[in-house]
């Protein structure tokens, strides 16, 4: 029997490579279809290129970058807090707004691939083993490793 570690890790592959496939069509990566579901679901809110790394666990360079390139393509805009310079504001375009339901399609296509077959039930119960494969892992884990961990798992 293969590890489950390793299952995991080859279903993670697959998931994101289908999905890779699809966002192609709108010129947009993963990380960056992340980084805009994140906006959407805090639309009007400030968010700042810091919240963002903290909650994707990544590098600051690594956030700016993949935010750079959603501004090239004009999905966001980067604005200047007013009540503190040293923050920027991350605020979703038009642009993006109208990628936003192919976005959702795409993810909710990929997602029901996935479970393909499954009943509500068992989709059910994978989502509670999910839940407690995560917090298994949580737990034993220092909280250097599980920032590692968070930031394999979002990536």
């Amino acid at each position: 029997m293969e590890f489950f570690g390793y299952k995991i890790k080859k279903i993670n592959h697959l998931f994101k490579s289908r999905l890779d496939r699809n966002l192609e069509q709108l010129d947009i990566t993963v990380a960056q279809m992340q980084t805009l579901i994140y906006l959407f679901k805090d639309n009007g809110k400030k968010v700042t290129q810091k919240q963002l790394a903290e909650y994707f666990s990544v590098k600051h360079s690594t956030m700016s970058g993949i935010l750079k390139r959603l501004q090239e393509k004009e999905l966001i805009e980067i604005c200047i807090d007013e009540e503190n310079k040293k923050y920027k504001n991350i605020y979703t375009t038009t642009k993006a707004v109208e990628l936003n339901e192919k976005l959702e399609t795409y993810r909710n296509e990929t997602e029901a691939l996935l479970v393909k077959g499954f009943s509500e039930e068992e989709i059910e119960q994978l989502a509670s083993f999910l839940d407690r494969l995560y917090i298994n892992l949580n737990s034993e884990l220092s909280d250097k490793e599980i920032k590692c961990f968070n930031k394999e798992m979002k990536q």
